[in-house]
């Protein structure tokens, strides 16, 4: 997750006009520059917190209502239920686990043709889970992203990258699916796709398609909620990039580093250019300090957004460490099932 320095340069007046002594001359400052008398402008804090939580609980929701839906939809086609009537939540959980959401077992088959023209591309993916669906969908988008932006630069870093001082609270989320240039999508396109199938097997989500769009989304929004945040701490670099814009899906990759390692703590992981593998628990604690680092000092020619970086770390672990699966979305599911209920949609 990179940002893009801003080399904008601001017109304002010396300390002597701000007096009103003489006539007023103008210098060229950068941003983040000491200008005496006037104070750094104040990054907000409530309203995108808010923003944030709000999102959050309405992605949530919805995909939670998507994939309570669907479970009932297969389960009375499959004629699973007599009289055609879910009478509790429980008799549709014991039906959704008909509906074959793991990963099969063995191989997967492959076309026998070269190419894989639209009418084959169902059998390719037949083996594939929702969750790795989603994966291969994401990143496909984030890459073709970097091509559209080509055509309204402008607009597209307007809306797909993140300044805290300026933007507007939906980058939150819109962020994580721009890349500054291919190179950068392809990175975490790459990264992605080494830990998203095996934390979309896991326990967590059991290749549940709903589920892990919920945990994607979230966890995008919340490493730039970080992003921005951590600007308001008193580090020598952090209060400057209130100016930058950041973008790139590396928060969401981190929050899936997180789940990894939580999960399998005793696992081994390489590091793209790095030689060798090293054990979770070393990498975990050396990515933690690199990033700290970072964020409160600063290391020349590395522009990341480290509090980006460290917030979806911290979502995933947490998601994982206090099993997310049984303590949020279930209960979310169970919620929208009495929803649907009451209101007769089911």
């Amino acid at each position: 997750m990179l940002r893009a320095q801003l080399k904008r340069t601001l017109m304002v007046p010396t300390p002597r006009s701000l007096a009103g002594a003489g006539r007023a001359r103008l210098t060229r400052r950068r941003f983040g520059s000491n200008i005496p008398g006037v104070p750094m402008p104040p990054v907000p804090v409530l309203k995108p917190t808010l923003w944030a939580l709000a999102a959050t609980a309405t992605i949530l929701i919805g995909c939670a209502t998507y994939d309570v839906r669907r479970d009932i939809q297969t389960a009375k086609r499959r004629g699973l239920f007599h009289n055609g009537t879910i009478n509790s939540y429980d008799d549709l959980e014991a039906a959704s686990r008909h509906r074959g959401s793991t990963r099969n077992a063995g191989p997967r088959s492959s076309p026998s043709s070269k190419w894989f023209p639209s009418g084959q591309i169902k059998t390719v993916l037949a083996d594939y889970t929702d969750a790795e669906k989603l994966t291969l969908g994401a990143a496909a988008l984030n890459i073709s992203l970097v091509g559209a932006s080509s055509l309204a630069p402008g607009a597209f870093m307007q809306h797909f990258s993140h300044i805290p001082l300026f933007s507007p609270n939906y980058t939150l989320l819109t962020a994580s699916f721009g890349h500054s240039g291919l190179f950068h999508a392809a990175l975490n396109a790459f990264a992605m796709l080494q830990f998203a199938p095996e934390v979309a097997r896991s326990r967590i989500f059991q290749g549940n398609g709903s589920h892990f769009a919920a945990f994607y989304l979230s966890t995008g929004i919340f490493s730039w909620l970080g992003h921005h945040l951590a600007t308001k701490l008193p580090s020598r670099t952090y209060r400057l990039d209130r100016f930058a814009p950041g973008l790139g899906a590396s928060g969401v990759v981190m929050a899936m580093i997180g789940v990894w390692g939580t999960l399998y703590p005793d696992g081994k992981i390489g590091i793209v250019f790095l030689p060798g593998s090293y054990s979770v628990r070393d990498m975990l604690a050396a990515m933690v300090i690199f990033e700290t680092i970072g964020l409160f000092i600063g290391i020349p020619f590395v522009h990341f957004a480290h509090g980006a970086h460290l917030a979806g770390l911290a979502a995933g672990t947490a998601y994982a460490y206090f099993d997310g699966k049984n303590h949020i979305w279930r209960p979310t599911r169970r919620s929208v099932f009495y929803w649907m209920k009451r209101l007769k949609m089911v």
